[in-house]
């Protein structure tokens, strides 16, 4: 009787663990596989320092169609690396004042983003970091 009991709790304890087990798919994480990079999601508020001038400003990371460890930010895409790390690509970035191109890295602690980047136009360089808060 004993074995028999003994036998029946190891089943038990063998079924409720494989649940807490669950492999996700790649850049999802967590007992639920969610999208890493939905903690990305939302709007940032703080400085942008171009050239080492500081001035106000902001950014909004969304879903990007490209892929699931893809970011959109206006009309930067953004490539995660890990769970809080992303690179910016070389890309051709569309402005009003004209195209230029840019290209770095970037990563997120708690709600804190924080970039790093460099955008070219017409020979010239601009080095950016911006820290901001959701």
């Amino acid at each position: 009787m004993n074995k028999v009991f003994s036998l029946a709790l190891i089943g038990l304890f063998a079924l409720t663990n494989i649940g807490c087990n669950k492999e996700c798919d790649e850049w999802q994480e967590g007992d639920d596989c969610v999208e890493m990079r939905e903690k990305f999601f939302g709007d940032y508020v703080g400085v942008y320092t171009q050239n080492g001038v500081p001035s106000n400003g902001g950014i909004v990371l969304s879903t990007h169609s490209g892929g699931i460890n893809k970011l959109m930010a206006t009309s930067q895409t953004f490539e995660l690396t890990g769970s809080t790390t992303f690179d910016i690509p070389l890309q051709n970035v569309y402005d009003p004042q004209g195209t230029y191109t840019m290209e770095g890295s970037g990563s997120l602690n708690g709600n804190q983003l924080i970039l790093n980047y460099v955008a070219s136009a017409g020979g010239q360089n601009v080095i950016t970091n911006f820290t901001g808060t959701k």
